[in-house]
């Protein structure tokens, strides 16, 4: 719902500045490719407390976005692309062996294939004739139809799934430089740091009845990450 309102009122803004964006001829197609690291965790309940484990890992994607000015150096972003979340947490997991057992099973870790939605706002200040700074604020979500858990009681063996299913959403900040090719390509360079993140919960992690969370796909400890892109100015 929260990425529908996004799309919505960024479409409603950028109809509206239609005029001064076809004048100003700040229109963009963008072909980007994000990477980013994440320190991530979840609690495991057993009896006498809880245990905090934590794992890294690289998650990355390629997505393609439209741009459009809205008001002076202030740009509307839209997008969608493909984006691979990975978590590299050891947790129990409901595991199914060849013969149909269910014996107690840790990750070594876990991913999502994912579509990747995107939408946001963007400020662009030029530094010279073809260098400039960009900053942007991005709503991504992500939504999964393919998973795999992977383990190491039966390696390669029943560890993907294919379902669908919401994983969460974060909010990123991205700042970066902006380098002009010729009249129509640009070249960019982003950070990428997420400020706001949530994940949902996936049935298939265990749940000892403990506490609400014991199903959630991780706590976003801290993240960082890059991007690079390919600009087309028109």
């Amino acid at each position: 719902m929260k990425i529908a309102i996004i799309f919505i009122a960024v479409a409603a803004i950028s109809s509206n500045s239609y005029s001064q964006a076809k004048k100003e001829k700040i229109n963009s197609i963008v072909i980007s490719a994000p990477v980013i690291w994440n320190n991530s965790g979840v609690n495991i309940y057993q009896v006498g407390g809880a245990r905090n484990v934590i794992g890294n890992a690289i998650s990355y994607g390629i997505n393609i976005n439209y741009s459009r000015i809205i008001y002076k150096k202030i740009f509307a972003i839209v997008g969608i692309g493909y984006f691979k979340q990975n978590f590299g947490i050891e947790r129990p997991f409901a595991y199914v062996t060849p013969d149909g057992s269910k014996p107690l099973i840790y990750t070594k870790s876990y991913s999502y294939n994912c579509l990747h939605l995107l939408g946001g706002i963007g400020y662009r200040e030029s530094i010279t004739k073809d260098l400039s700074f960009s900053g942007k604020f991005i709503f991504n979500k992500l939504n999964s139809g393919k998973q795999r858990y992977r383990q190491d009681y039966f390696p390669n063996i029943n560890e993907v799934y294919k379902k669908s299913l919401s994983i969460g959403s974060m909010v990123t900040a991205n700042v970066g430089i902006e380098k002009k090719v010729n009249g129509k390509f640009t070249i960019a360079a982003d950070i990428i740091l997420p400020v706001y993140t949530k994940w949902n919960s996936d049935e298939i992690f265990i749940s000892n009845g403990y506490a609400s969370d014991e199903k959630i796909i991780a706590k976003n400890r801290v993240s960082i990450g890059t991007a690079i892109s390919c600009v087309y100015n028109f």
